[in-house]
């Protein structure tokens, strides 16, 4: 009876409604709960020096990578190269990155090469064209659907090595298990990586990824994409959202806000770091194609 009231389409409609909101529910309860209750237990945990930030968003980076939405596959493969000099030095660098991605996969490695040389001493002990730097950095990552799932995995590996450093090498690799939600708009996943420095350290760390893109309507949409990185030595949390309103086909505007939160030891200096960081941004976005 209800059913040739409202109509077949009208129930389904609801149906995907109320999983849809369930779905986005349940992946909120999850990463409030990795943050307030994690950080709150590695806050004190924090022990280590400060490590760059751009290794571990290279880590989330290639979570980040979509599956290609077309029966058609996409791939390239690019070199680069550059020299540099000046009166007692000169360097070079080579760099290459193959990416590929299908509806299922997606890979990408990049290579890249640096050595420098620098004339050293003065006088009878001077020398001149000594090698400094010889690096080779390595990075490999997958991402891919498990079987005809929403399920995928996720693999992650760096390897840098220099040879006049006093690490030597360092490797990190992680790996992964995550869903999509609602037609692949919402990606959770969740990652153990494993991380060892020559001559100094190993370390495990865990990481979450969430990754949403949700419109409204043919003029209002949302995006977000936030991680939280932590382990023994490290805790770090970030979370990117724009509101993007469409005026026309080639025009946009964009609100953008971005907050991060980190926890580390600084071992010289020998005090807990607290650092948070808040920045809102407003602007225009132009579809040039």
């Amino acid at each position: 009876m209800i059913e040739n009231f409202i109509g077949k389409n009208s129930i389904q409609k609801i149906n995907i409604k109320k999983i849809f909101q369930f779905y986005c529910y349940e992946l909120i309860i999850i990463n409030f709960f990795l943050v307030f209750f994690l950080s709150n237990y590695f806050s004190t945990k924090a022990l280590a020096q400060q490590e760059s930030k751009s290794p571990r968003e290279a880590v989330l980076s290639s979570f980040n990578k979509r599956f290609y939405q077309s029966n058609r596959v996409r791939q390239y493969l690019a070199f680069a190269g550059s020299y540099n000099s000046d009166y007692n030095s000169k360097s070079y660098q080579f760099n290459s990155r193959y990416f590929f991605q299908n509806p299922n996969y997606t890979h990408e490695i990049s290579v890249f090469h640096e050595v420098d040389y620098a004339d050293t001493g003065s006088g009878k002990t001077k020398k001149y064209d000594v090698k400094k730097v010889e690096s080779y950095d390595l990075t490999a990552s997958s991402k891919a659907r498990l079987g005809e799932s929403f399920n995928y995995g996720v693999f992650y590996h760096r390897s840098l090595y220099d040879k006049f450093s006093s690490f030597l090498y360092d490797h990190r690799t992680a790996v992964g298990i995550g869903r999509a939600f609602n037609n692949e708009k919402i990606e959770f996943d969740f990652s153990l990586a494993y991380r060892d420095i020559k001559s100094d350290t190993f370390e495990i760390d865990y990481l979450s990824s969430l990754r949403l893109t949700h419109k409204f309507n043919n003029k209002i949409s949302v995006m977000q994409r936030s991680y939280i990185f932590f382990g023994k030595n490290l805790y770090d949390e970030e979370y990117r959202t724009s509101l993007l309103y469409r005026l026309n086909n080639k025009v946009s505007l964009e609100l953008r806000h971005n907050i991060e939160k980190r926890r580390y030891s600084d071992y010289p200096k020998r005090v807990n770091v607290n650092q948070i960081s808040r920045g809102i941004t407003f602007g225009m976005v132009f579809d040039l194609f």
